[in-house]
């Protein structure tokens, strides 16, 4: 045979291959539509094409098998037998069985519930733990409509409520119930590792590949972010304290409890955003004056006490007065709180949305630090300066723009802000670009015409 006639047909069938290739559908069961199963099971074939890695999180780990996947929640050992549906159950022993994909669940963790969101599947979220607690506009729509069921404090009615759904997302103390799936998702160290756990929820929906991508966006948008810090890090970085107030209460011996936070994800989102993040010995204080002379030299001042939404009830919970000019918080105006995004009934967008969207959570940490980036018309989501009493944004069914479209993150395309550079004093200066120069180059050329 010719070398001509060797190519010819090494060229067909190159291309009868890439039309079988495109053709033929392969066999991985996520080609599937929701809810369908395998038709004629093969034991050899390998139904799970997309696979996640775990590269981040450190509380969950999943194991391919050909037809099965075995999902460890490391905090609570549970772990879950996810085999294909149409498939045969071959499962290890001591694992929770589920035939996949589920196509119905309750969730009982808010955070879970923008996961799913994130992936697409809003759908098949059944039934929800709370209605208060949630501030996703299109599942107060669907809890409107009655596409969604809220739990009642009749235990017997919850039963049969939560007999109906595929799983329980969120339980955390049910080992023996068979449809609760345990999540630790706030027990994550780092913001990245929080948001990875959207590779945990996918594999129960064959999801894999939109997992991927949302968080391949999410990380490289929040290491945009950080670099963006790197570049315009102030000459004097600003402390950041996490605070809290608990009342006297039967749970704190009906003593007065001032707190500092010591969470490894707050620490990283400080010093990522250019801020020191500040910590003490002495985490716990039942004596304000210690616990106030303490935070005396702190920068930025961020009140997670949950029930404290105005100016004065910051000054009331800790005896403070606008006067104290020696607290440098307050000579700074700065005491931020986290309810600036949430739902009618104080539902904190910040314990849902700002979980998942970690680049977005930096974002508004960076604004925090210092009000000159990431852009200087920055509007901030869930940090909200009471201080200079920014109001709540209250999110409601009407905000639900499209019940049919899953959510995405909030943040900016850090890749396509404005060039901005902050002096070491806070102030901007704007970085020159190319249409500047070209601007400037131009003029030049015809300035002396013109003369």
């Amino acid at each position: 045979m010719s070398v001509f006639n060797q190519s010819f047909v090494a060229a067909i069938c190159a291309f009868f291959l890439l039309i079988s290739s495109v053709l033929v559908p392969g066999v991985s069961a996520q080609n599937l539509p929701t809810g369908q199963c395998v038709t004629e099971f093969k034991a050899g074939n390998d139904y799970f094409t997309d696979k996640v890695t775990v590269e981040t999180a450190t509380l969950f780990s999943v194991e391919y098998f050909n037809h099965y996947k075995l999902v460890t929640n490391t905090k609570t050992k549970e772990v879950f037998g996810l085999y294909q549906c149409g498939t045969i159950n071959d499962l290890p022993a001591n694992v929770k069985p589920f035939p996949i994909s589920v196509n119905s669940v309750a969730v009982t963790d808010t955070s879970s519930s923008a996961f799913l969101d994130m992936l697409g599947l809003r759908s098949v979220i059944k039934v929800l733990g709370s209605a208060d607690l949630i501030s996703s506009p299109c599942l107060q729509y669907a809890k409107d409509t009655g596409e969604i069921t809220i739990l009642s404090t009749n235990e017997t009615l919850n039963e049969i409520t939560l007999g109906k759904v595929d799983l329980i997302f969120g339980a955390t103390d049910a080992a023996t119930d068979q449809k609760s799936v345990s999540v630790s998702t706030a027990n994550d160290p780092g913001v990245l590792n929080r948001v990875e756990w959207i590779k945990f929820y996918s594999v129960f929906f064959n999801a894999e590949s939109k997992a991927n991508e949302v968080y391949g966006k999410i990380k490289s948008n929040y290491e945009c972010f950080k670099n963006l810090v790197v570049k315009n890090t102030l000459a004097e970085k600003p402390v950041v304290a996490w605070v809290a107030y608990e009342a006297p209460s039967e749970f704190n011996q009906n003593t007065a409890a001032y707190k500092i936070a010591d969470a490894m994800f707050k620490k990283q989102l400080t010093e990522d955003a250019g801020g020191i993040y500040f910590n003490s010995t002495t985490l716990s204080y039942s004596i304000l004056g210690d616990f106030l002379k303490v935070i005396e030299n702190v920068d930025i001042l961020i009140d997670e006490t949950f029930i404290a939404p105005t100016l004065d009830d910051v000054y009331k919970n800790f005896e403070l007065t606008p006067d104290q000019q020696k607290y440098k918080f307050l000579k700074n105006q700065a005491i931020y709180r986290e309810d600036g995004l949430t739902g009618p009934n104080d539902g904190r967008d910040w314990f849902e949305n700002a979980v998942v969207m970690g680049d977005a959570l930096l974002e508004d940490m960076i604004n925090v630090v210092n009000p000159k980036l990431p852009k200087p018309d920055y509007q901030r989501i869930w940090l909200r300066n009471v201080a200079k009493n920014e109001p709540i944004k209250i999110s409601s069914s009407n905000n639900c723009s499209d019940i049919n479209q899953p959510s995405f993150s909030k943040a900016d395309d850090c890749s396509a802000l404005p060039p901005v550079s902050v002096k070491g004093d806070g102030s901007i200066s704007s970085t020159p670009t190319f249409f500047s120069y070209l601007i400037a180059f131009v003029f030049s050329i015809l300035l002396p015409i013109f003369q």
